[in-house]
């Protein structure tokens, strides 16, 4: 806003709404995590606890973390092609970003890390913002579908519980559903024809209210439809298969390295309850919570090798081992890149992705 001009009273009140909803947003992801906590040390045996910490097999290091680490890269590939292998973007530049934004993730916020990435993106190849992150959304969703499909696979073969079926088909419903919500938005495009009856509703209404909100209107207008435009890889079958099976390849490599640490703890479960692990790890990312994911991610474990009669406390070791080894490597790996983009960032456009940042 130029020096000078008064701020709109109307800013001045969506302003202090947004920070009374974070606010109130951050206390009750406090209170999940808490809870969470509470049921986690409830009568947990910390002898236990520190003697199964002590039981992991260091040498296994040696596969886990490239392995884990070559996730990062097909990431890069997978994101080439829901851009549909654009020749500006290479896959390992992608695979740097999406390090960068899966580390702010854990550090930070409201998935700050995906805010980071579009502009980020955007900035550095000249392209829609907002697009961009659109395509980020549909990328989630096909995580969302593949995991989906993980834990479905796990529980029809092992552990064919009712609660289980349900809590899998609910979470089915909502990624596919938002599949499918997306692909019909962005075949039917309806955005402009949408925002002018909202337009012309607005222009009835005092001049006062009418001109804030039509430029309000306006403004939302242009963002959605660049928002849609991030869908466009729906248009390639090729494209959108080969997103999918990139997906499903980084998932099951994910999986393979759960299954390496559970047994490095020499608990000798099969490859099952490392389907169990990551689909229910990677959905308890979607509860609100403090930095880290601290609750809902060693509940999800708790309850996942629950299911194999794995007591709390060796569990919940595990799990802490486990977040600990991806959290050091995403913190390496992203925290290096970081800090090279900053630095080839222009100081407009990092101030542009700070700003972003914060304002979460």
């Amino acid at each position: 806003m130029p020096d000078g001009q008064v701020c709109p009273p109307y800013l001045f009140s969506f302003f202090h709404v947004k920070i009374v909803l974070m606010k109130k947003r951050k206390i009750f992801a406090l209170l999940v995590s808490l809870i969470l906590l509470g049921l986690i040390f409830y009568k947990i045996n910390w002898t236990k606890l520190i003697q199964t910490f002590k039981m992991f097999d260091l040498k296994n290091l040696w596969v886990i973390i490239p392995m884990y680490v070559s996730t990062l890269y097909l990431r890069g590939v997978r994101w080439k092609s829901l851009l549909l292998s654009n020749p500006k973007y290479s896959a390992y530049h992608l695979g740097a970003v999406f390090t960068v934004g899966s580390m702010l993730n854990i550090f930070l916020p409201a998935r700050a890390g995906d805010v980071y990435r579009a502009y980020y993106l955007g900035a550095d190849k000249q392209e829609k913002k907002m697009k961009l992150f659109g395509n980020i959304i549909l990328e989630r969703t096909l995580d969302g579908i593949c995991v989906f499909l993980i834990l479905l696979l796990a529980v029809l073969l092992y552990a064919n519980q009712q609660w289980m079926m349900n809590l899998t088909y609910m979470i089915g419903a909502i990624f596919i559903g938002s599949f499918i919500i997306f692909y019909l938005a962005f075949k039917f495009n309806k955005i402009d024809f949408i925002f002018e009856k909202l337009i012309k509703f607005s222009s009835k209404l005092p001049e006062l209210l009418s001109k804030p909100i039509i430029r309000i209107l306006e403004r939302l207008n242009v963002h959605t439809n660049s928002f849609i435009e991030g869908f466009e890889v729906l248009n390639s079958v090729k494209y959108s298969w080969q997103a999918f099976i990139m997906s499903g390849i980084i998932w099951l490599i994910e999986c393979y390295v759960a299954f390496l640490i559970i047994n490095s703890f020499h608990i000798h479960l099969g490859f099952s309850a490392a389907l169990f692990v990551i689909s229910l790890v990677s959905f308890s990312t979607m509860i609100p919570s403090t930095s880290v994911f601290l609750g809902p991610y060693q509940y999800a474990y708790i309850l996942a090798l629950g299911i194999y009669h794995v007591d709390k406390s060796t569990a919940l070791a595990i799990s802490t081992v486990h977040q600990g080894i991806l959290m050091l490597i995403l913190s390496v790996i992203g925290g290096f890149y970081l800090l090279k983009f900053n630095f080839t960032l222009k100081s407009s456009e990092k101030d542009e992705v700070n700003q972003a940042i914060q304002r979460l």
